[in-house]
């Protein structure tokens, strides 16, 4: 790791001294059951898997036969497991077990409802459409009572810009802003993040390091960030039960405290924590599981996998999947289930995972 980084920057399995010079841990960017988390992801990791690309085209023929059309997986998406009170606890809980008083910012996409929680920091992962392609902004610590009116603003960032700056005390965060999400190719992503950037470069707070991508990528941000003189920040983007991989450490006693830091006199120390050393592919099928493992005890009676997985065979019509299986899950279903279940074993086994090209790039 290079000396010569924007910011301090600490790896707890390496040093666990560094969080004994700070009082608090922020959790930033991680989601509840309200985000709408896209399955067009699918194909594009069957893609690479063999035995999983098989069951998605037989799953396809199948669906098409039916319905007279092929599966549009734009048109479905997964909510996370967790309520917002649970979502508190758990990152509250990790931040504890280092010795920190806990600061969690929720970001759930394009949804506030988790802000309806007073105690419940009001912040959105929002969705921003730009002409190529769209980008991810963390915006964090909103008054309340206003909070909803950043959800207009999706497809117009320009205004967004001039309504965020009435907010002394809000954070904007680029969340991560080299993962290209929409597969428009590299150098066209990185070329609109760029110019993005540029344009609105003093309406940015801070880069996001992101605990659930590769360190390929976020070096690639750190070295970013480096050349346009940006802050770095942390955001863990956790959708499961396993809490954030990085938090920012910080001695604020509030949140307005810790946007004074980083947006004000641009400070920020990272915490990458243990579970980032996992490997990548490894963490990706983790993930996975997490929309297909039955959840006893979901807050609205979502216990099993398919209640929380939705699609529009109509478009403005959305099912859970339980509703189109009344009859329990198709066998093409369970076994597709299985072959992931199969596959996050063999991620763990190195011979296999080195077979497959799941091994994950490189690591701090």
């Amino acid at each position: 790791m290079s000396n010569n980084l924007p910011l301090p920057l600490s790896f707890h399995w390496k040093d666990q001294t560094t969080v004994k010079q700070f009082r608090t841990g922020v959790s930033l960017h991680s989601h509840t059951m309200h985000s709408k988390e896209r399955l067009d992801f699918i194909p594009r990791m069957a893609a690479s898997i063999p035995a999983l690309q098989g069951e998605i085209n037989r799953l396809s023929r199948r669906f098409e036969s039916f319905h007279g059309h092929p599966i549009d997986f734009n048109r479905g998406w997964w909510t996370p497991p967790l309520d917002p009170l649970s979502a508190v606890r758990l990152e509250s809980s990790q931040i504890t077990s280092l010795g920190l008083a806990p600061l969690v910012s929720l970001t759930d996409h394009d949804n506030l409802d988790a802000s309806r929680y007073e105690s419940n920091i009001a912040s959105v992962e929002l969705t921003v459409k730009l002409p190529a392609s769209f980008i991810h902004l963390g915006i964090h610590n909103l008054p309340h009572a206003r909070a909803h009116e950043v959800l207009a603003y999706g497809d117009r960032p320009a205004e967004l810009m001039t309504w965020l700056r009435q907010f002394p005390n809000a954070l904007l965060v680029f969340n991560h802003p080299l993962w290209d999400e929409a597969g428009i190719g590299a150098p066209t992503h990185r070329a609109m993040v760029e110019s993005f950037i540029s344009e609105f470069h003093h309406d940015i707070h801070a880069l996001e390091l992101n605990g659930l991508r590769p360190w390929k990528e976020n070096k690639a941000v750190v070295d970013l960030a480096t050349r346009l003189q940006l802050p770095l920040i942390s955001g863990g983007d956790r959708h499961g039960t396993e809490p954030n991989a990085n938090i920012n450490l910080t001695n604020a006693a509030s949140f307005d405290e810790f946007v004074e830091e980083v947006r004000h006199q641009r400070r920020s120390h990272i915490l990458f924590l243990p579970q980032y050393k996992t490997p990548y592919a490894l963490r990706i099928a983790n993930n996975l599981m997490e929309i297909l493992r039955d959840m006893p005890g979901h807050s609205l009676g979502w216990s099993r996998w398919s209640d929380r997985v939705f699609y529009e065979v109509v478009p403005g019509q959305a099912r859970s999947l339980s509703e189109y299986w009344t009859n329990g899950e198709p066998v093409l279903i369970r076994t597709f289930v299985s072959l992931v279940h199969i596959m996050r074993s063999s991620a763990q086994l190195p011979p296999i995972r080195f077979a497959t090209g799941l091994i994950e790039e490189c690591r701090p």
